[in-house]
């Protein structure tokens, strides 16, 4: 059955039972105590005449009151997909008896290899995945290539093949100790994610000024029933405890940083395609056709600035540091306001050796 384009992602909670050194989120694994009636999120779903893939996420949401009985109400008339970290077994195999595999669309698994290690929970995890597995759920278990982590990624992505559990490496987005990821990757990105291409796109870009039809087609909805237009984007449209009333069709984005699932809700140009397609194969080390898509970008708008400072990266991964500058030239002229092509320009220039920052500015030519 075909997956609803329509998705609502509900941050349930910010509490976690996990403790992650490189979470964003406090660690918080006090009880849970503001809930919402499922019965209020169905009506409201119900009352669009549409069919939504309610992504439940948090924080930890096995770890919600009632979370259970919340995804059996939700998926009579709709479908779910779960971000977890499968360590609440009690809950897991009360899911996996409950719910249908068909209404879910997939089950999002945080690993977090060191913090499963010190709670002594790996045995448990591959009983619950396994179990999940089983009962034909699709379940994605992800691994997040930390720095601190890459050495070890490949021995445990054989360790949990064995136990018939496939790792996907998801690239580490942040500085650790000066480097900026998933630049720093470099050369040894294409080795992590060479089975793995979709993970260049778990980029956040920055989609301002396009057309997107987040607030019609993807929601967020906070732990109180606030509903805003998308993860980026946090104008309200109510609250399914009162009234949502959703946009007509799409607006420009209004944020520079898309978070999660904008690239499947927003209006691409060709050129605008190309540039991003450019950035998802730079990232997980495919220069190849990262090189083929922004080619093709600068056929589509010559000296468009993001397009030449990508293929100014392109250039020094290349060890050619004259294309390289020439290219961050062009980009800095068209935009002589931009931090990052001056960076990337000067350090070159320098010689200095550096993770040259990847442009996600698709939409910008010309500076204002």
């Amino acid at each position: 059955m075909d997956m609803p384009v329509n998705n609502i992602i509900w941050n349930m909670t910010r509490k976690c039972n996990f403790r992650c050194e490189y979470c964003y989120f406090p660690h918080d694994n006090t009880p849970v105590t503001e809930t919402l009636p499922v019965s209020r999120i169905t009506d409201f779903l119900d009352a669009t005449g549409e069919q939504w893939v309610v992504g439940l996420t948090g924080g930890e949401p096995f770890i919600y009151p009632g979370m259970v009985d919340i995804c059996a109400e939700l998926t009579k008339n709709h479908f779910i997909g779960v971000d977890t970290n499968l360590s609440v077994s009690s809950k897991v195999r009360d899911f996996a008896e409950r719910i249908d595999p068909a209404r879910v669309q997939d089950l999002y698994v945080a690993l977090h290899i060191e913090e499963r290690e010190r709670i002594k929970g790996t045995d448990a995890f591959i009983k619950n995945a396994r179990l999940l597995l089983d009962k034909g759920f699709k379940v994605i278990v992800n691994y997040v290539i930390h720095p601190t982590l890459e050495a070890r990624f490949h021995t445990d992505k054989e360790f949990f093949a064995d136990h018939g559990i496939t790792l996907t490496p998801r690239p580490f987005k942040g500085e650790f100790e000066g480097r900026r990821y998933p630049e720093a990757y470099g050369d040894r990105a294409r080795a992590i994610f060479a089975d793995h291409p979709e993970q260049g796109k778990k980029i956040a870009f920055n989609f301002q000024g396009v057309p997107c039809s987040a607030g019609k087609t993807l929601l967020r909805m906070e732990p109180d029933g606030t509903v805003m237009r998308c993860p980026g984007d946090k104008t309200k449209l109510g609250n399914v405890m009162d009234n949502v009333r959703l946009l007509d069709g799409t607006e420009p984005c209004n944020v520079k940083r898309c978070p999660c699932r904008g690239v499947d809700h927003i209006s691409l140009t060709s050129l605008q395609k190309a540039l991003v397609e450019g950035v998802q194969f730079a990232v997980v080390g495919d220069n190849d056709k990262a090189s083929e898509s922004l080619n093709r970008a600068d056929e589509l708008s010559p000296e468009h600035p993001c397009a030449q400072n990508n293929l100014g990266v392109l250039a020094l991964r290349r060890g050619d540091r004259a294309e390289a500058v020439r290219r961050f030239e062009t980009a800095l002229a068209a935009r002589p306001d931009h931090p990052l092509y001056a960076d990337n320009l000067h350090n070159t220039q320098d010689g200095m050796h550096f993770d040259a920052g990847i442009c996600l500015d698709v939409n910008h030519r010309h500076a204002k």
